[in-house]
């Protein structure tokens, strides 16, 4: 039986949160990279993205809590505004033949998000939402037992 996150110690409940965090920035960061190579719009990599941040924040003991809700949108939202900047710096690096480092260096948060946002469209806004509450959603969605996955419920 799962420990509810207010009862464990402050240590692991900060390793939690540093966790999905950081799964967050390397889902952000692949997101990147595999849309760069594939040079087409990926935005359905979001939902995916909010699934596996969702599964890492059940895994470390916030499942059914809304304090892992929580963690699971804010690294949802942080996954995807990071894939955004850096989808940002790769613009404006092509646009300038510069390298991306000196991109990424240069640019300000205020012109990353100027560009991210001058590409973004209806859809992308609504599919980024979407990951955004899929990934609380399954962090609060009750499982099935595990002897019982995948038969209907009796009664």
């Amino acid at each position: 039986m799962p420990v509810e996150p207010s009862k464990r110690s402050l240590s692991t409940n900060i390793i939690g949160v540093a966790t999905a965090l950081m799964v967050a920035l390397a889902a952000g960061a692949v997101w990147c990279v595999l849309q760069l190579y594939a040079r087409v719009d990926l935005i359905g990599v979001s939902l995916l993205v909010g699934l596996v941040i969702a599964m890492v924040v059940r895994r470390q003991g916030f499942g059914r809590s809304l304090v892992g809700v929580l963690i699971a949108a804010f690294s949802t939202a942080v996954a995807c505004a990071y894939a955004s900047y850096l989808l940002a710096a790769a613009k404006v690096a092509s646009y300038l033949g510069i390298p991306m480092r000196s991109a990424l260096t240069s640019i300000g948060p205020d012109m990353a998000g100027a560009v991210a946002w001058a590409d973004m469209s209806g859809f992308h806004i609504g599919t980024l939402i979407l990951a955004i509450v899929v990934s609380g959603w399954l962090v609060w969605r009750k499982t099935a037992p595990a002897g019982n996955a995948g038969t209907p419920p009796r009664g």
